[in-house]
């Protein structure tokens, strides 16, 4: 009678096991990312997973949601909308003062952001350089009342090395696309842009705006040694994490391949295979990856030196992380190597 009980609960446990896995399995078949765009520079390498047929190679699928922000992107992931988010690095340590514990997992840009500063037409000559800005509207991406986006941390940042206060502008949000950043600068609601490209390149390409100034540039004044910091990320909830480990594990498989199919990749074929049909639109796009060779990540992996600039970068904007948090606990390189 007890063998019986024992293998009647042996079967039952196994049983269970089975429907837990294929559970596992079931959500696991698909795989959601929210991601700023679209066509949004730092994020392609994530766009292309499907249209490259990584995520089928691998067995599941990605589906991929684009939102204004990468800070809502995240908390849209934390609220258990999607398992993956494209994000500015720096933005993390507010979703851990929150008691919203994050990581990222996965870098997806490398070296200086290719950034640029852009006013009206108009404005070309009261606008000559960047301390002219001081009692201007500028356009940016902002997030919530408590978390500020990475864009404007960054923009914040430079307008200090020339001595402009954050209260020293008028802050606009401006969704990070074209229609946003277009809608601002054209229609006067806002004297400048802060954005990257390709939509810089767009803008002035229609003559909507004129670069006053574009932190790629190694020239480009007051641009300070965190440039270098890490900057769009792959982060994640640390309960998707946790509990699903094999969904971070094809999440960041899928990132590398694509990453290394970029850097194999002329900048016309990446475009193509975005599938975009504008021909302006996708010069505009070309154009930074074939003069920035290193605008993406190689591999995904978290660069020592990177890492260092990040921790620079942070103190220099006051940014005090939680205690016993460092900026190495923020990351979490299980699967991507280090």
């Amino acid at each position: 009678m007890e063998r019986r009980v024992v293998l009647g609960l042996l079967a039952a446990s196994t049983l269970l096991s089975t429907v837990r896995a294929r559970a596992d399995a079931a959500v696991e078949s698909i795989i959601r990312v929210n991601i700023p765009g679209p066509h949004m520079l730092p994020y392609l390498p994530v766009e292309l997973i499907p249209r490259l047929g990584i995520d089928q190679a691998l067995g599941t699928r990605l589906s991929i949601r684009y939102l204004p922000s990468g800070v809502l992107a995240l908390e849209d992931a934390v609220a258990g909308n999607g398992d993956f988010a494209g994000i500015g690095f720096s933005v993390l340590p507010n979703f851990i003062t929150k008691n919203k514990p994050v990581a990222a997992v996965a870098t997806l840009s490398s070296g200086v952001p290719p950034y640029s500063i852009l006013i009206r037409t108009e404005l070309a000559q009261r606008v000559r350089r960047i301390a002219d800005l001081k009692g201007r509207s500028i356009g940016v991406p902002m997030g919530s009342i408590t978390s500020k986006t990475y864009l404007q941390t960054v923009l914040e940042m430079w307008l200090s090395t020339h001595g402009i206060r954050a209260t020293d502008v008028r802050w606009v949000h401006t969704n990070q696309n074209l229609d946003g950043m277009l809608g601002g600068l054209s229609s006067g609601v806002v004297d400048a842009v802060f954005c990257e490209e390709p939509l810089a390149g767009t803008l002035v390409r229609k003559k909507i705006g004129l670069r006053l100034a574009n932190m790629a540039d190694p020239n480009a004044p007051g641009r300070a040694p965190w440039a270098r910091h890490l900057r769009a990320v792959l982060a994640a909830p640390r309960e998707i994490l946790e509990h699903h480990p094999r969904r971070a594990q094809l999440m960041v498989a899928m990132l590398q391949r694509s990453l290394r199919w970029v850097q194999a990749s002329k900048p016309e074929d990446i475009v193509v295979k975005l599938g975009i049909q504008d021909p302006d639109l996708a010069r505009d796009l070309s154009d930074p990856i074939r003069r920035i060779p290193n605008l993406f990540s190689r591999d995904g992996r978290f660069r020592p030196d990177e890492v260092a600039a990040s921790q620079a970068f942070l103190a220099a904007t006051g940014t005090v992380l939680p205690p016993g948090v460092t900026v190495q606990g923020l990351i979490d390189d299980r699967w991507v190597g280090r």
